[in-house]
């Protein structure tokens, strides 16, 4: 393992030409709810506490599935190559190697939480008009039973029922969205702001400083709710929104190596791969990725290509023009050239001196 950002072990094959993977983080987020449900149960809990852990955490997979298909298909359609997704609780886990800067990835990146926020408004417009209910539009849930959406007489779906299921999905699809609004990596809007600042034609050292400071502020404000929330009510999402926190300074301190290194390296956050040991620095360099080019940039870039184009064959259309006046002239003297093929050499000639005091 070079790095532990993608360190995926299992493996969804390709979608829309994005390869998919499963991260150990996810991994271990299933593996350990189900083991509470299973230690609840022993411990006078209910066989009923462990199936709806087991069945909010299916809905998860499905809501992390939609959201990044909303990515993969975005990219296929713009024809824009992303990076390999791995997934975890909130998304994909980005760091900041992994960042494309160009227009397209600002869509592509849009496009999970938009995917995300259009199936939570279906839900929650589909819930109150068949059975009148109210999915849970709190991001921190219910204290009872966090995403049971609520019935028309108060009280909370039972639990497995089909609304109980079709407002978890939304309330999960919610908590997706929201997160990844965060302008902090490894989140969607983390990867759009990052996108924007590189995009741009001229980014001077304060504006690469915005990214990392709005990357702190974010931390901070994350782990102070979590502290708050842990102090007053003692909620387990305190623990949640702190380890988020230092996630985001992790991936913060590890972007600030990687620019004292030098750039954004293909080998791993820390810009070599360690996996064969130290002989592996002998072996190859760290490349510095390339940035991608913008539609923009590359519309552009053929225009002044055309242009440039254009200007080569007039000036040898010229030229073949200016010979044979040239030709003419010499044959037949000056009385022989019409008004037309005067007006030429003055054009030209005045261009050329033009061109040659400009040297």
């Amino acid at each position: 393992m070079s790095d532990p950002l993608t360190w995926s072990p299992i493996s969804l094959g390709r979608w829309f030409g994005t390869t998919v993977r499963l991260h150990v983080i996810l991994i271990l987020f299933v593996a350990i709810r189900l083991l509470l449900a299973a230690f609840s149960l022993a411990g006078q809990g209910t066989l009923s506490q462990l199936l709806q852990t087991a069945c909010w955490l299916g809905l998860l997979l499905v809501a992390l599935a939609v959201h990044e298909l909303g990515h993969a298909v975005t990219a296929a359609w713009l024809d824009c190559d992303q990076e390999d997704v791995h997934v975890w609780p909130l998304g994909s886990l980005v760091g900041p190697s992994f960042v494309p800067r160009s227009s397209e990835h600002i869509l592509v990146a849009l496009a999970g939480p938009v995917t995300s926020g259009a199936v939570f408004l279906t839900t929650a417009l589909g819930l109150n008009i068949f059975t009148r209910a109210t999915v849970v539009w709190n991001p921190f849930g219910n204290v009872e039973d966090a995403g049971a959406p609520a019935l028309a007489n108060g009280s909370l779906a039972a639990p497995l029922s089909l609304v109980w299921v079709v407002g978890w999905f939304g309330y999960l699809n919610l908590v997706l969205v929201l997160a990844n609004l965060i302008p902090a990596l490894p989140f969607d809007f983390g990867r759009m702001f990052r996108a924007y600042l590189g995009s741009t034609s001229v980014v001077s050292s304060r504006d690469n400083m915005y990214a990392p400071w709005t990357a702190r502020a974010c931390a901070l404000l994350l782990v102070l709710t979590g502290l708050v929330r842990l102090v007053a009510s003692w909620r387990s999402d305190g623990l949640t929104l702190i380890a988020l926190g230092l996630l985001i300074e992790f991936l913060v301190r590890s972007e600030a190596r990687m620019l004292e290194d030098g750039g954004y390296f293909d080998d791993g956050v820390f810009g070599y791969d360690f996996s064969d040991g130290y002989t592996s620095l002998e072996s190859s360099a760290a490349k510095v990725r390339p940035y991608p080019e913008s539609a923009i940039k590359r519309w552009r870039r053929r225009r002044s290509e055309q242009r440039r184009q254009r200007r080569l064959a007039r000036e040898a259309a010229e030229e073949r023009r200016m010979d044979e006046i040239l030709a003419k002239l010499h044959r037949e003297g000056r009385g022989a050239l019409t008004d037309e093929e005067n007006r030429f050499l003055v054009r030209v000639s005045m261009r050329l001196r033009n061109r040659t005091k400009h040297m």
